[in-house]
């Protein structure tokens, strides 16, 4: 990355922040729109839903691959053409002709989206000097964070006065911003050595990461004792295999698997993987318990709930800083035992417990995460050389959203065996008679998700004792 974008950083943070921000709204702001599309297009709630599962599963499956593309050819380049793809199909999904024409151009959606979300963390990491990337990371992690939360929210105001095509259309005039922006402070990269594509371990890689996802999302639809579930699942540990077999024969992989020896690197996408799971459990948990065990309005539960992420959003900048300053291995040990502190606290909330004690121990989860996010990424930016931050990058998207599904099914997974094993029954749905049967199975989750979070920190521990005896 040359000098010019060096002394233009926060400009050139602003650009990637712009469309990275968008690339995770309108991951959760379609999600509200949902069943209003169903009833304008007359389809099932089963079928509107791939809307959002399509987005999510095109992403994953291209974000190594295009990580990998970036490192050969130009990060910069590759983040122009993912803002101008993501905006043209936000202008797009929202023109209605028909069910097939919005999940097409969704998946173009996807296509730029993950061009950028690729390249994103990659484009920081170079532009800014060490001293100041802690900071960077953790604003960017506290931005894009943002996008998440305010999905919803922004979202319901939109359905509230306007069609639901405005909410794909919001992101045009931020998409144009950001494209304007970056064409006046992201300069071309600098020439880079052309190395031959590895198309068999390409195309391998996004049949794996396909297979993975798609059989997710329908094992979560039909159940994971389905036939299709399962073959897709054999397909994955094929894939897999294939995968493995051909990259340990490329002189330049698209997954170089030898970046999992540094230690840093393996434990920083493991910890993004178990950390955004166990959020998501937080996710999914939390409002049944408010709305369903306490009869709390939803407007209240909602407030309740968005007081976690926006302590996030606050310290995240902060926790980079102090990264930059005390290491990343401290603020990121420090961040894996305030998260087992709030877990812990979350398995002793009961019916009775005070909503004010609720808010402390969902605002302790909020801090562990702030103090995550940055000190994580750089960890695993950190870990690799200059040719290598566009596949970093997308591993760390892979990572998150990885995390993300499988949080959502190991919750449900373990809510309803605990209800289940209350009652001394097999049940889905919420025990309406029996309220207890749920705090059991909620308490049963969270003790589970801090012994998860225990041993990931006694990993952390035994990784950075390792180190400083090596030195």
């Amino acid at each position: 990355m040359d000098n010019q974008l060096k002394n233009n950083r926060w400009g050139v943070f602003t650009a990637v922040v712009l469309l990275s921000f968008m690339s995770t709204l309108t991951s959760s702001i379609v999600n509200i729109a949902l069943p209003v599309m169903a009833h304008s297009l007359s389809i099932s709630t089963a079928r509107i839903n791939w809307v959002a599962s399509s987005y999510l599963i095109v992403t994953c499956m291209l974000l190594l691959p295009f990580g990998k593309l970036g490192d050969l050819y130009g990060k910069v380049k590759l983040f122009k053409w993912g803002t101008l793809i993501f905006t043209l199909a936000s202008l797009l999904c929202g023109v209605n002709l028909g069910f097939g024409w919005i999940l097409l151009m969704r998946a173009i959606q996807a296509i730029g989206a993950s061009m950028t979300l690729s390249t994103n963390a990659g484009i920081i990491t170079e532009t800014f000097p060490k001293a100041e990337r802690g900071l960077a990371l953790g604003s960017f992690g506290s931005v894009v964070a943002f996008g998440g939360i305010a999905g919803p929210g922004l979202g319901g105001l939109i359905l509230a006065y306007l069609p639901w095509n405005y909410i794909f259309w919001v992101n045009v005039p931020v998409g144009l911003v950001a494209i304007i922006l970056g064409q006046l402070v992201l300069s071309a990269d600098k020439p880079i050595e052309k190395r031959p594509l590895d198309w068999p371990g390409m195309l391998s890689l996004i049949m794996t990461a396909g297979s993975l996802f798609v059989g997710l999302v329908l094992g979560q639809e039909m159940g994971f004792t389905n036939p299709i579930f399962v073959s897709l699942g054999f397909l994955t540990v094929l894939s897999m295999i294939g995968l493995i077999s051909i990259e340990r024969r490329m002189d330049n992989p698209v997954f170089d698997f030898r970046l999992f020896h540094n230690p840093d690197f393996s434990f920083g996408l493991l910890a993004t993987v178990i950390v955004y799971g166990i959020n998501f459990a937080v996710n999914i948990i939390e409002p049944l318990y408010l709305e369903a065990n306490r009869g709390v309005r939803t407007d209240l539960a909602g407030l309740i709930l968005i007081s976690f992420p926006i302590i996030q959003i606050v310290i995240s900048p902060f926790a980079g800083w102090l990264s930059d300053r005390l290491g990343s291995h401290m603020i990121a040990g420090v961040s894996l035992v305030t998260l087992l502190i709030g877990q812990l606290g979350l398995a002793t909330v009961s019916s009775s417990t005070s909503l004010v004690v609720l808010c402390g121990w969902l605002g302790i989860v909020g801090l562990g995460n702030g103090l995550f996010q940055a000190p994580t990424n750089v960890l695993v930016m950190n870990a690799v050389g200059q040719n290598q931050l566009g596949v970093a990058s997308g591993l760390l998207g892979f990572a998150r959203n990885t995390g993300m599904t499988f949080g959502a099914i190991f919750a449900n997974i373990l809510l309803f065996s605990g209800i289940s094993s209350y009652l001394g029954q097999t049940t889905r749905n919420y025990p309406n008679h029996h309220p207890a049967a749920f705090i059991f199975g909620m308490r049963l989750t969270f003790l589970t998700t801090a012994a998860v979070l225990a041993g990931l920190l006694i990993i952390q521990l035994v990784n950075r004792r390792r180190q400083e005896l090596m030195r």
